[in-house]
Parts: C-alpha cells; sequence; structure tokens
C-alpha cells in the first residue's frame, strides 16, 4: 500500500523577479518569486500547515530554474559501476544448458551497456555549472513593473520595489 502525499499552495502572490539561468530552458531567462502558504496533505486531506514560502519560477517554462535536469554525471559512474559487477558476475557464473540462450544475454547485455556507457562518459563534454552561468548573466535593471506596468521606486539597500503591486527587483 502507498501513502499519496504532497503539498497544497494556497494564495499565490508574485513578489519578486529577476534575471536567472534556466536549466530546463538551458538559457537565461526571467525568474518570478511567488509566495504561498504551504500545507502538507495526504490522501488529498490537508494536515500539516508548514507556513508561507517563496518559490522561483521560470517565467517561460515555469518550472524551477535551478532545478537539476537529466542524470548527474557522479551517478552515471556509479551506474558503469554496477554494470561491470553485474558483467562479472554473470561471466564468472557457468552456463545452464537449459537456459543458455538466457544465460549468454545476460553475460552480453551488461557488457555491451557497460562498454557503451564509458563510451558516452568519456565523449560527454563537461557543462558549465551553474554558478558560471549564473556569473554571465547581468542582474536586472527594470525601470518599469514587468507585470503592471508601473514606475519602480528605489528603496533600502538598491532595492527597487512597485508600489502598484509591491513586487521587488532582484
Amino acid at each position: 500500500m502507498f501513502i499519496i502525499h504532497g503539498v497544497y499552495r494556497w494564495w499565490p502572490k508574485r513578489v519578486a523577479f529577476r534575471n536567472d539561468y534556466c536549466r530546463s530552458c538551458e538559457a537565461p531567462r526571467r525568474a518570478i518569486a511567488t509566495r504561498t502558504f504551504d500545507v502538507g496533505h495526504i490522501f488529498w486531506i490537508p494536515l500539516v500547515p508548514v507556513g508561507f514560502w517563496k518559490h522561483w519560477s521560470c517565467a517561460t517554462c515555469r518550472r524551477d530554474p535551478h532545478a537539476p535536469t537529466g542524470t548527474r554525471r557522479v551517478f552515471k559512474w556509479i551506474g558503469l559501476v554496477c554494470l561491470i559487477l553485474l558483467a562479472i558476475l554473470f561471466w564468472a557464473t557457468p552456463i545452464n544448458s537449459e537456459f543458455g540462450t538466457t544465460s549468454w544475454a545476460l553475460r552480453i547485455l551488461p557488457t555491451g551497456g557497460a562498454i557503451a556507457l564509458f563510451i558516452h562518459l568519456l565523449v560527454m563534454p563537461s557543462e558549465p555549472s551553474l554558478r558560471e552561468r549564473l556569473d554571465s548573466i547581468p542582474p536586472a535593471n527594470d525601470t518599469v513593473c514587468p507585470f503592471c506596468e508601473t514606475p519602480l521606486m528605489a528603496g533600502t539597500e538598491m532595492q527597487w520595489s512597485c508600489p502598484a503591486c509591491g513586487i521587488v527587483r532582484h
């Protein structure tokens, strides 16, 4: 039996925006922070109020801009080690005459998979880190609110905000 759980996000309000790098879009994009009141649920029954949280999302794809996409390189290396161990295990096991075809398939498939994954790891270029990509993006310098077209006002510590909707430029 499994438990269906998750989080309800109530009363969303846009509170900030910034220039960011979206890993899903693989491009510089505008990110929007939304403040919500989060409540944990089990079987669709709200049970645990978690409080107010701020969630960043890409303005283009609506996903978390810093969420990793694809498989991390370290997990690929772990998979390679597992495939090598499986191949060694199946090659060390004697072939049973009843399962001759299956035994050979269990020997060849992990070996071929390990070879293919090893070649992929050698050929695949290393990508720049998220930090390097973020350093290449200039900060937002809008003087007009992108949502309500009201001129932004300078606040404390060079923090600009919209007097109409209250959104802050990061």
